[in-house]
C-alpha cells in the first residue's frame, strides 16, 4: 500500500488543452481566441514551475497529440483578487517539458501566502481582462507551425517546499498526473496488494 499512497503525493500535474476561435462575445460569428485558465491552490512557501509546451517547431510531435502545432504562448499569474502577479512571454532554452523553443513561456514563482491562483495560456499578447474573461474578442488564431485551426498546449505544474492542489481547467477539476517513478512506485503497490488477496484467496 507503500506505492499507492507514494503517488498521490509525489509527481508534476499535467494538463493539456488547446486554443481555437469560438463565438466567446456570442455575436454568432466564432472570431473569439480562447484563453485556457487554470485555477490551483497552495500552501505557504510553495514554489511551482509553471512549463508550458506549445511550439513543435522541430516537427516532432511532443505532447504526442498526433498533431504537429505551434504558436507563441503567454501566460499570467493572477491572485484571487484578479490582480497581475507575473507575465512571461519567452522562456530562454530548453525546459524539463521537452520544450525546443522561447516561444514555450514559463514562469518560476514563490507564494509567500496560501490561496488559490490561476495561472493562464494564449497567444501573443493579451490584457489582464482578457485574461479573467478567458478570450480575445476579434483576434483570430495564428498558427506558427502548421497548418491546423487550433493550437495544442501542455502545461507542467511542479511545486516545491509545500503544496499544490485542486487544480482545475476552466472550471473542471484536473486529477494529478504523477512522475514515471511514482507510477512505477504505484505499480509496485497494486501488484503487492493483487498478491496479497492471491495469497489469501488459495487460504481459504
Amino acid at each position: 500500500m507503500a506505492g499507492i499512497a507514494a503517488s498521490s503525493v509525489a509527481g508534476a500535474t499535467v494538463l493539456n488543452g488547446t486554443i481555437a476561435n469560438f463565438d466567446g462575445d456570442k455575436d454568432g460569428v466564432a472570431d473569439d481566441l480562447n484563453i485556457a485558465r487554470i485555477t490551483f491552490t497552495v500552501s505557504a512557501g510553495t514554489q511551482v514551475f509553471f512549463d508550458s509546451l506549445v511550439r513543435e517547431s522541430t516537427g516532432v510531435d511532443l505532447n504526442g497529440d498526433r498533431h504537429i502545432t505551434g504558436f507563441d504562448s503567454y501566460m499570467m499569474l493572477f491572485d484571487a483578487a484578479g490582480r497581475t502577479l507575473t507575465i512571461n512571454d519567452d522562456a530562454p532554452g530548453a525546459t524539463a517539458d521537452g520544450s525546443v523553443h522561447h516561444f514555450d513561456a514559463a514562469i518560476r514563482w514563490t507564494f509567500a501566502q496560501a490561496g488559490t491562483y490561476m495561472v493562464t495560456i494564449g497567444q501573443g499578447t493579451y490584457f489582464a481582462h482578457e485574461a479573467l474573461r478567458g478570450f480575445e474578442a476579434n483576434r483570430p488564431y495564428d498558427a506558427f507551425i502548421g497548418n491546423e485551426n487550433f493550437g495544442a498546449w501542455r502545461l507542467t505544474m511542479t511545486a516545491s517546499g509545500g503544496t499544490l492542489s485542486n487544480v482545475a481547467l476552466d472550471g473542471v477539476s484536473v486529477s494529478e498526473v504523477p512522475e514515471p517513478a511514482s507510477l512505477l512506485l504505484l505499480g509496485a503497490g497494486l501488484a503487492g496488494v493483487a498478491a496479497a488477496r492471491r495469497k489469501r484467496a488459495t487460504r481459504a
